[in-house]
């Protein structure tokens, strides 16, 4: 068992830990830790954002990174087209989608949603409610189609 001190509380840890007992830091063990996973974004900004940015994994901080951007991809991404896990945006993809346009396993939409659960005005799924829905369970004022009657 190699033992090095913390890069954080100096406190002697085992090299190989994920986490330090005492302090909570993550890789203790690594003199220099960046964060695992991958993160990529362009140089270009609009609006103070980048055009692309792409982020998986976890941050120095241990915590998961966020893709922010005019195109977001990451397991979590926020930005004007969102895709990742959970997403949010004006065109937002993901297993928990929200925006104005969204599509997911759970899709919140402020105009249009598709989904496995649907909820926007415009709702497509199968569970689907909004003012126009359709799928196998509908509960809306316009009922597009439904198998439940």
């Amino acid at each position: 068992m190699p033992l090095a001190p913390c890069r954080q509380c100096a406190e002697p840890v085992d090299a190989r830990l994920a986490v330090c007992p005492h302090c909570d830091a993550p890789r203790p063990g690594q003199p220099e830790w960046h964060g695992e996973g991958y993160e990529w974004r362009t140089r270009m900004l609009w609006m103070g954002s980048p055009v692309i940015h792409i982020a998986f994994g976890n941050g120095p901080d241990g915590r998961p990174r966020v893709a922010r951007g005019v195109i977001a991809i990451g397991q979590r991404a926020v930005g004007g087209v969102a895709v990742g896990l959970v997403a949010t945006g004006f065109v937002a993809v993901g297993f928990v989608s929200i925006g104005i346009f969204s599509l997911g396993v759970v899709a919140i939409a402020g105009l249009a949603a598709v989904g496995v659960n649907a909820l926007a005005p415009v709702a497509i799924g199968g569970v689907a409610v909004g003012y126009m829905a359709g799928g196998v369970a509908a509960v809306g004022w316009k009922i597009l189609f439904s198998a439940v009657p």
